[in-house]
């Protein structure tokens, strides 16, 4: 390579061709330097939880001080028992629970995408408002120019209070949440530094049985309109990123574990429930059947099943679910 690169230096007709040849493969692929770049940061682990981490100590006056506690329901998948949870929680106290709000848009997705960005290096230092006078900004080199992480914060709260707090108040409601079958602990994660004092269920369900009783639809979205549900295998797969993230960071977020046979079990005990989420709940609810579908397994194909337990295992069994007991 080097005796390679020495001839083609002392021929100008071959450095033409080698600076030409360079320039039409980089006008295809993008600079050495930003392919470098681009592969660094695709090694970096873009997630919310990492985020925090770096924003607590670049930025670490963050704290959001909200005081108020929305209950967030985070479901593994369809399916779950996370509409009888929802019910549950509403049955006795003031409480509004919304249920997967614009649950295509990846509402969330989008809320936390800005914080999942933030690194050590990224965004600079100098590029935040906070490190110029006001009056001299009219002189100064600002094509990028921020509010603070603070601002955005306050935001995202904004936005939160605009879209769910306000509205439920408007309906004589003095508490709030959210129902979802999409959100992964990452987004707990993003939904805690907003709200310290929220409070977090994380629901599950027998993989095979959910899929079971989602087999009929096949035909809605983890994010619409590129990531959709409609095989065994995505669904397995969304089954299998949601709870393995519950289990693993339940207890930094300091929520509740709770499993769809124990809740829909005839000796559910709502007390832990109701002293974690400091209110009062009606466990009546959970007699009263609305909604839901039922898919006998003979009636699902086994290779779909197969495709499920290739995707889940050994997390099933290791919560307790075995291939072919339901």
């Amino acid at each position: 390579m080097n005796k390679l690169k020495q001839i083609v230096s002392k021929s100008d007709f071959l450095s033409r061709i080698a600076k030409s040849s360079l320039c039409y493969y980089e006008s295809m692929v993008g600079t050495r330097m930003a392919r470098t770049l681009h592969k660094e940061e695709l090694k970096r682990a873009a997630t919310v939880k990492n985020a925090l981490d770096t924003i607590r100590q670049r930025w670490p006056n963050t704290d959001s001080g909200e005081k108020e506690s929305p209950i967030f329901i985070l479901s593994a998948g369809w399916r779950s028992g996370s509409t009888l949870l929802q019910r549950l929680v509403m049955s006795k106290d003031n409480i509004l629970v919304w249920g997967e709000p614009y649950s295509h848009s990846g509402l969330f997705d989008g809320l936390a995408m800005p914080i999942k960005a933030l690194t050590q290096n990224w965004p600079a230092d100098h590029w935040f408002i906070d490190h110029y006078a006001p009056a001299e900004l009219s002189n100064l080199w600002v094509a990028n120019l921020y509010p603070d992480v603070r601002a955005l914060q306050k935001a995202n709260l904004c936005y939160m209070q605009a879209l769910f707090k306000h509205p439920a108040e408007e309906l004589g409601f003095s508490r709030w949440g959210v129902k979802d079958v999409r959100l992964t602990i990452d987004h707990a994660h993003f939904l805690k530094w907003l709200y310290p004092h929220a409070k977090f269920l994380f629901l599950y369900r027998n993989p095979y049985k959910a899929y079971m009783s989602y087999r009929p639809a096949r035909s809605w979205y983890k994010q619409w309109p590129n990531q959709p549900v409609f095989t065994p295998k995505a669904f397995a797969e969304h089954w299998l990123e949601l709870l393995s993230g519950y289990i693993d960071g339940q207890e930094e977020i300091g929520g509740l574990l709770i499993q769809y046979e124990d809740l829909c079990g005839d000796s559910f005990d709502v007390g832990p429930l109701q002293d974690y989420l400091g209110m009062a709940i009606d466990s009546s609810v959970l007699k009263n059947k609305v909604g839901g579908s039922y898919t006998k397994s003979s009636d699902v194909p086994g290779y779909e099943l197969r495709q499920v337990r290739r995707i889940v295992e050994p997390l099933a069994s290791s919560v307790g679910y075995k291939y072919g007991e339901w």
